[in-house]
């Protein structure tokens, strides 16, 4: 099992897992074809441009929160989908 594989079983685990790092979110977002951008010294925004998602993201301490797990999960949900479709 690939190292990204082990991070998307993680990420999708039940309940929400409250230990994601930011690279973590960073290096998924960016195997979905989703863009990070910083946004100042504070939060970083995933970007998806397809879809025109943006999910900003504020960096306090070392780990995601668990809302924005629970966001980043729905769009990339969305984007598994949309891939399937095309397909």
């Amino acid at each position: 099992m690939s190292t990204l594989e082990k991070l998307r079983k993680k990420f999708n685990e039940k309940p929400i897992p409250n230990d994601i790092t930011f690279d973590e979110v960073e290096r998924l977002a960016r195997s979905y074809g989703c863009g990070v951008v910083s946004g100042g010294k504070h939060s970083k925004k995933i970007v998806d441009v397809p879809s025109g998602t943006v999910i900003p993201i504020p960096m306090h301490g070392k780990y995601v929160q668990e809302a924005y797990i629970k966001e980043l999960k729905d769009l990339f949900a969305e984007i598994e989908s949309r891939n399937r479709e095309v397909e």
